[in-house]
């Protein structure tokens, strides 16, 4: 039975790169892959890791990996290591080699110190390639730890990614077009890339609308989310649809300052902040919903939350960053405006909730569109491909 072990920095659901891979896992053990979870920490010298799989906890120096749990495991099933959110060149050097090592990236760490070419200060994504002037741009811009250790760290990551390890991966996969196209940019090798797109369980249509007119908004309560965008569109919304509600579904380090924005944009009585919500809950409010708001204003990689709304017939209105137009088609899934455009994005779920016929369509179209390109047959099929690609290579070199 062919292995793959997933490499991570943590095995607790933290985001949505550990839901991915929570998904992923079965699906690979439905079609004949062993599959575990293991995640690595370093401390000093020594390196834990802790697993799903119990037989795979571990403890040792950065050295002894090559004689660790996952090396005997991998070595003993011809397996691959398929690392996720983990940057740690002295790490990744020891896993190299022990077997063929795929990196999927799920955000800009390879390419970015701040993991995501966004300038927090001035709310403008960073269109420059990575260089030494991050290193000023951290302090002018906020947007990487201005910690000066952390920040040599987050640099001498990226250099070790670009020059090295990028030409070691066996496969590098990319969520999205964007992703894709910055990381050649930066100097990732082409012929390493493939894209690979993100999936999402299928789900029973349930449409459970509610009595007012609804947006729902899934995910981290912070200002590169958009969530002030969001809530001055309120604004603008509660003007022509005086009963839409707005319910936003999460938690974060700008919530109460989002809370406070609610009351002074006149919109809180009409908005609900529920905190972290688990899977069924998230299922009810969005079933009930008009329109999903993905208002983000940083680059997202992908954007996994517009295709689980579209898999349950619900049209999206989003900001046009980073990896969100593989997915959002523009007036047939939804809607994309143009970044912080607040009147703008307010217009357009103004649009959606006054026409339920539109809406309507839209969903519909959505639903289609995820069946066909986010599923998770589909994916499975093709990183089965990737991962024997890998193997044979690595067999004949």
């Amino acid at each position: 039975m062919p292995i793959v072990i997933h490499i991570n920095d943590k095995i607790s659901i933290a985001g949505g790169v550990e839901v991915y891979i929570s998904q992923l896992q079965p699906l690979l053990r439905e079609v004949g892959w062993e599959s575990s979870w293991v995640g690595i920490k370093r401390t000093g010298s020594l390196v834990t890791i802790e697993s799903d799989n119990e037989l795979l906890n571990w403890q040792g120096s950065i050295e002894a990996l090559g004689d660790s749990p996952i090396a005997h495991l991998a070595a003993n099933g011809g397996g691959i290591l398929h690392v996720h959110s983990l940057s740690k060149p002295k790490i990744l050097q020891q896993l190299f080699k022990i077997a063929p090592v795929v990196r999927t990236m799920h955000e800009q760490r390879l390419f970015c110190p701040g993991q995501g070419k966004f300038w927090a200060r001035s709310g403008q994504v960073c269109e420059q390639p990575v260089g030494l002037h991050c290193l000023l741009h951290a302090y002018q811009q906020k947007c990487c730890s201005r910690h000066p250790g952390r920040l040599f760290r987050a640099y001498r990551n990226v250099s070790y990614e670009l020059k090295q390890a990028s030409h070691l991966y066996s496969r590098i996969l990319t969520n999205s077009r964007y992703i894709r196209d910055e990381a050649t940019l930066a100097g990732v090798p082409k012929e390493k890339i493939s894209l690979l797109h993100c999936f999402t369980p299928p789900v029973i249509e349930t449409i459970d609308p509610a009595k007012e007119p609804g947006i729902v908004f899934l995910g981290r309560l912070s200002r590169t989310k958009g969530v002030h965008y969001l809530l001055q569109a309120m604004r603008s919304v509660l003007d022509s649809v005086p009963s839409a509600r707005l319910d936003l579904l999460g938690d974060g380090i700008d919530q109460e300052e989002f809370k406070r924005l609610a009351e002074d944009f006149g919109v809180a009585d009409n908005t609900t902040f529920h905190g972290w919500v688990d899977r069924e809950k998230i299922d009810h409010y969005i079933n009930r919903a008009s329109v999903v708001a993905f208002p983000s204003i940083y680059p997202e990689a992908f954007g996994i939350v517009g295709i689980e709304a579209m898999m349950r017939s619900k049209p999206v209105v989003a900001f046009d960053v980073g990896g969100v137009k593989d997915w959002l088609e523009n007036d047939k899934t939804g809607v994309l405006v143009t970044p912080r455009d607040t009147q703008g994005f307010a217009d357009a779920l103004i649009r959606l909730l006054k026409d339920p016929e539109v809406r309507k369509q839209m969903g519909k179209n959505g639903r289609d569109r995820a069946m066909e390109a986010f599923s998770p047959e589909g994916h499975i099929e093709k990183i089965m491909a990737i991962y024997a690609d890998a193997l044979r290579t690595n067999r004949t070199q």
